[in-house]
């Protein structure tokens, strides 16, 4: 007897409603880096690859930002880096820390703000070069 079942169990109204918010996002005019990070996001939770949108979300500032220089993954880089640094320091203030914790954490608090310093020049220089924050199509 011939296998009748379809090979994908998934509901056919998922995958329609992802194409919907991805018009809906377009329309809207969202972000080219937000869509992509919604559809990662939708692949992360039907193949039940945990961490596979936060790996996207990491390539996609490595290379649109850092490499290429585009101004919106190296904010967005920034502005987490920057709630990092006060979680961070946030944490220095604790009493139950010992001398040897808090100095590893002033160490990781001195890389965050230098990390900081390097990205708002970064962000500066392509705002200034008129590098767009866009995807060019080819």
């Amino acid at each position: 007897m011939a296998d009748t079942e379809p090979a994908r169990k998934l509901p056919h109204g998922g995958e329609q409603q992802v194409k919907m918010e991805i018009a809906g996002m377009i329309h809207g005019g969202e972000s080219p880096y937000d869509i992509i990070y919604h559809v990662a996001q939708w692949l992360e939770h039907t193949s039940g690859e945990p961490g596979y949108a936060a790996y996207i979300e990491e390539q996609m500032r490595a290379v649109y930002g850092l490499a290429l220089m585009h101004v919106r993954p190296m904010e967005d880089e920034l502005r987490d880096v920057e709630a990092r640094l006060v979680r961070i320091s946030e944490a220095y203030q604790k009493p139950e820390f010992t001398e040897e914790e808090k100095k590893r954490i002033r160490f990781a608090m001195d890389l965050h703000k230098k990390n900081i310093v390097r990205l708002k020049e970064l962000i500066a220089r392509a705002k200034a070069d008129g590098t767009s924050t866009d995807f060019v199509k080819n």
